[in-house]
C-alpha cells in the first residue's frame, strides 16, 4: 500500500480494502499480456459490445462486400458451394412418423407436392431447392428468411418463400406501435425476450423492378409463427447472425489482388527487351527495330547493346497456398475440397481431413439447419395437412416428422461398411441407425428389400416349369445314350 491508501485505510478500513483488492486484481491482470494492447497488437479493438452492437454497423456492409466478392472471386464461390452441397446436398429428407393408416397412405402424395416446385410459393424450387437457398443466403449474409403466406390468401394451403435479410426493416427501433413490445432491426420481441413478430418490406427494398405503390419502402408486420429466421448464433443472445466468410474476407481480397500482381508480373516477364546505346543514326545503321528469330545483325564497334532484366515470377505457388489454406480454416472445410487441389495429399491425410470437415457439417445440420430450419417446415406440414382434413386432428397431434440429411461422403466405402456391420452385430449399433448415419431412411430401405425378395421368388416361380422341364430332357437324353 502506498502513503494514499495508508492515509484513506486509517480514515475508512473499508474504502481501503477496496482500494486495494481493486489494486491487486489489477496487478495479477497484468500478467496476462493478452490483456494489455501493445505494438504488435496495435489493431486490436477491444469492445465490451454484445454481438448485435458490435455487428449492426458492419452486418451490412459486410453482406455487400461478400456479395461482391462472391459474384467476382472463384474461390469465394466455391467456398460457398462446398458448403451448401455438404450441408444440404440434394436436401434433407422429411419422414413421417405415425400410426395412423390414413395418414401413412397419404404421405408418398405428400413426398411428391414437395419434389414438385409447387411447394416454393414463387415456383422456382422444391423444398430441396429452398433449403439450399436458403443455407446459401445463410452462408453469405449471415441469416435468411423463410416465410409462410398466408393460407387464408395463398392459393396452396402449404407453401414456402425465401427472402434475403435485406427484407428486414431495420428503420424500425425501440417501441412497436400500440404495444409495448420493443422492435429492434424491424424484429419486434414481447417482454419475455421473444420473437413475436418481423417488419418485412413488402418488396426488396433494392429491387430494379419500380413499383407505383413502393412496396420497396413499405414494411407489413407479420406474425413470427409464419417466418423462420435462419442464423448461426455465435454468441449468446445474440439476434442477428454474420456472413460465415467475413473472418476470411480479407484473405479472399488479398489472394484477388496478388492474382492480379502476378498476372502482370507475368506480362512484364513476357516483355523482352533490347537497348541499343550509340551515338549514330538508326535510320543511318540499319539496326532493326524489333528483335527476330534467327537474327544475325552486325554493329559497330563503339555501339552497346543491353538487355533488360523482366522481374522473376517465382514464389506465388507459397503464396496463394496459405491464403487458401487460411481461407479454408476460417470456413471449417478442408484445403483439398476449397481447391481440388490433392497433389500433396494421401489417402490417410485426405480422410483424416475429411472427418474433421465431416463433425463440422454434422454440427451444421443437426445443431442448426435441422432444428432451426426443417423441424419448423415439418410442423407447418402438419398444421396444413390438418387444415386440410380436419377429422385427422387427433392423428395428426400424435405425428410427427424426422428429417434425414444426405448421405456422407465416405473415403473407403468397403472400410466403412464393415466397421458398420461390426458395431450391429455386437449390438453397440441398431440397423437402422446405422442406416439413418448414412443418410437413408431406414423404412424406405426395408420396403425395397421386401419388394425384392418379392420379385426374385416371383422369377424364380416363373423359372422352375422351365428349369423343371429342361432337366427331364436332360435326363432322357442320358437315357437314350445308355441304351
Amino acid at each position: 500500500m502506498n502513503l494514499l491508501d495508508r492515509v484513506i485505510a486509517s480514515f475508512s478500513p473499508r474504502a481501503g480494502l477496496r482500494r486495494a483488492q481493486a489494486r491487486a486484481s489489477l496487478d495479477a491482470m497484468m500478467h496476462y499480456r493478452a490483456g494489455s494492447v501493445n505494438r504488435r497488437s496495435g489493431s486490436v479493438r477491444a469492445v465490451s459490445g454484445d454481438a448485435d452492437a458490435v455487428a449492426t454497423v458492419a452486418r451490412r456492409q459486410i453482406s455487400l462486400a461478400v456479395r461482391d466478392v462472391i459474384r467476382n472471386n472463384a474461390i469465394a464461390e466455391r467456398a460457398v458451394q462446398v458448403l451448401v452441397n455438404n450441408i444440404v446436398g440434394t436436401g434433407i429428407e422429411p419422414k413421417l412418423v405415425s400410426e395412423d393408416t390414413d395418414l401413412n397412405y397419404a404421405w408418398p402424395a405428400v413426398c411428391r407436392y414437395l419434389d414438385s416446385t409447387d411447394v416454393d410459393a414463387d415456383g422456382i424450387s422444391t423444398l430441396a431447392g429452398i433449403q439450399r437457398m436458403a443455407v446459401r443466403a445463410m452462408v453469405t449474409d449471415g441469416e435468411a428468411l423463410v416465410v409462410f403466406p398466408d393460407p387464408l390468401t395463398a392459393k396452396s394451403s402449404f407453401q414456402l418463400r425465401v427472402l434475403e435479410a435485406d427484407y428486414l426493416d431495420d428503420r424500425l427501433q425501440g417501441r412497436a406501435l400500440g404495444s409495448k413490445n420493443s422492435v429492434y432491426d424491424g424484429i419486434e420481441y414481447g417482454d419475455d425476450g421473444r420473437v413475436v413478430a418481423y417488419h418485412l418490406y413488402d418488396e426488396h427494398p433494392g429491387s430494379v423492378v419500380w413499383h407505383p405503390d413502393w412496396k420497396g419502402l413499405v414494411s407489413s408486420r407479420i406474425e413470427a409463427s409464419r417466418v423462420i429466421h435462419l442464423y448461426r448464433p455465435d454468441r449468446p443472445g445474440q439476434r442477428r447472425g454474420v456472413s460465415w466468410l467475413a473472418p476470411v474476407l480479407d484473405d479472399l481480397v488479398a489472394l484477388a489482388d496478388n492474382d492480379e500482381a502476378q498476372l502482370m508480373r507475368q506480362k512484364i516477364a513476357a516483355c523482352f527487351a533490347a537497348f541499343w546505346k550509340t551515338d549514330k543514326d538508326a535510320k543511318a545503321t540499319g539496326i532493326p527495330s524489333k528483335l527476330a528469330p534467327g537474327l544475325i545483325q552486325q554493329i559497330g564497334s563503339e555501339d552497346e547493346v543491353v538487355f533488360a532484366s523482366p522481374p522473376d515470377v517465382t514464389g506465388y505457388d507459397d503464396f496463394a497456398r496459405i491464403h487458401l489454406r487460411r481461407i479454408a480454416v476460417g470456413l471449417g472445410i478442408t484445403y483439398e475440397s476449397l481447391t481440388g487441389d490433392l497433389t500433396s495429399v494421401n489417402f490417410s491425410s485426405g480422410r483424416l481431413g475429411r472427418i474433421d470437415m465431416g463433425q463440422n457439417v454434422e454440427a451444421w445440420q443437426w445443431g442448426l439447419v435441422m432444428p432451426v430450419l426443417c423441424q419448423p417446415i415439418g410442423r407447418e406440414m402438419l398444421r396444413s395437412h390438418l387444415r386440410d382434413n380436419p377429422r385427422s386432428g387427433a392423428a395428426l397431434r400424435q405425428a410427427r416428422i424426422d428429417w434425414t440429411p444426405p448421405p456422407p461422403v465416405i473415403a473407403d466405402p468397403k472400410t466403412e461398411t464393415q466397421v458398420s456391420v461390426m458395431k450391429i452385430e455386437a449390438g453397440l449399433a441398431s440397423r437402422h441407425g446405422e442406416i439413418r448415419r448414412l443418410g437413408y431412411e431406414p423404412g424406405q430401405i426395408d420396403a425395397e428389400i421386401v419388394k425384392d425378395e418379392e420379385t426374385r421368388r416371383s422369377l424364380a416361380a416363373l423359372k422352375a416349369p422351365a428349369v423343371a422341364a429342361s432337366e427331364e430332357a436332360d435326363q432322357q437324353k442320358r437315357e437314350r445314350e445308355n441304351e
